[in-house]
């Protein structure tokens, strides 16, 4: 396959030029002008009301490659959970029927506080481990283990359900004002610490999922200077929105975790320039109307998102000279690879992206 006329993104800028696939037909496509780039990879992503079904998959496929994603990592606290053989066997069954490259990660723990069979799982196909960091000390430990054991990269969401659970949104004025429960950053930065000291110990990697703190990537960022092996990871939502959003009760922008304040948020967009933020998400989670058209405090954490992904960092990151194309490239594609210890993609995973929509090369 020749594609010509294509503007190639690598370190030293965009360059247009004709690009040739080999091992493919002999079809000539002419690019006019359009990026030619690989497929994104989304590492942060659930199923339409969290529920696992084919016709979710289905919906997903077909959202995710409008955004530009073509490998999507399931987060596996869905209904059912993946924790189990039977769940695992049934995504990776039927993920072979999409258009897309589904990758399940084990849930750590069962309802019941207990370990799953994690060793099993790993063999059987999962990529890595999830697992919430409020769980059981002990358990954490061993979690760490495996992870050592088998070499992946631990997914971890930072969180402590105490002061989570008393709130629905950021705490700050706008939370004061509209009357809504508050949820202090605490809940996510004491947690990173803590954490951290794990990865330190066991010296696994530890990749943190959905961040939305500012001082979280800070913490982050002194423990790779110490040779700590641990990543952010950040949603494009927390980049470009605050908790504003929330004014007039309005249930789409509750997120898990919550949008902070705009101070937050501008020092988020430093460490982005700076390189210090690894991993750039949709944090994809769709909420039907009925859990999203009630009251807020009711409504479920969510937002629909990875249809747009690619064009929201085109527009708002790049466009505006934020970070280079190349480096929005290394947060939704270079550096995914490495947490999920992959080296390359195949061609079927490239796409045309002319700014505004996508086509994919297959």
């Amino acid at each position: 396959m020749v594609i010509k006329n294509a503007k190639m993104v690598d370190k030293n800028g965009i360059k247009t030029k004709d690009f040739i696939v080999e091992d493919k037909d002999k079809k000539i496509i002419d690019a006019k002008g359009a990026f030619l780039l690989p497929g994104l990879i989304d590492l942060n992503v659930k199923f339409y009301d969290d529920i696992v079904s084919s016709e979710n998959i289905k919906r997903l496929s077909k959202k995710a490659l409008k955004g530009g994603v073509t490998k999507v990592v399931l987060n596996p606290d869905l209904n059912p959970a993946i924790d189990n053989e039977i769940s695992l066997e049934f995504i990776k069954s039927e993920s072979k029927n999409s258009n897309i490259e589904i990758v399940p990660l084990i849930k750590a723990t069962k309802e019941s506080d207990k370990l799953s069979e994690i060793a099993i799982l790993l063999k059987k196909g999962a990529n890595s481990i999830f697992f919430y960091s409020y769980i059981n000390s002990f358990l954490i430990c061993r979690i760490f283990e495996y992870a050592k054991m088998y070499n992946v990269v631990l997914h971890c969401r930072a969180t402590n359900l105490d002061i989570k659970n008393v709130g629905v949104m950021h705490e700050g004025e706008i939370s004061s004002r509209l009357g809504l429960g508050g949820i202090n950053e605490i809940e996510e930065v004491s947690e990173v610490a803590k954490i951290i000291e794990f990865a330190k110990h066991y010296d696994v990697e530890v990749l943190f999922k959905s961040l939305s703190s500012a001082k979280s990537i800070e913490l982050i960022k002194r423990a790779k200077d110490e040779g700590i092996r641990v990543y952010s990871e950040v949603s494009i939502h927390h980049l470009l929105k605050t908790d504003k959003e929330c004014e007039g009760y309005n249930t789409k922008a509750k997120l898990d975790p919550p949008l902070r304040d705009e101070k937050n948020r501008e020092k988020l967009i430093e460490f982005l320039k700076n390189d210090d933020i690894d991993i750039l998400t949709s944090l994809h989670s769709p909420k039907s109307t009925l859990q999203k058209d009630i009251s807020f405090d009711d409504a479920a954490f969510g937002v629909d998102a990875i249809e747009s992904f690619l064009q929201d960092i085109y527009e708002n990151l790049v466009k505006k000279d934020i970070i280079s194309f190349y480096d929005a490239l290394k947060l939704t594609y270079f550096n995914p690879l490495k947490i999920l210890k992959q080296n390359s993609q195949s061609y079927k995973d490239l796409i045309l992206f002319d700014g505004k929509g996508v086509e994919r090369l297959v």
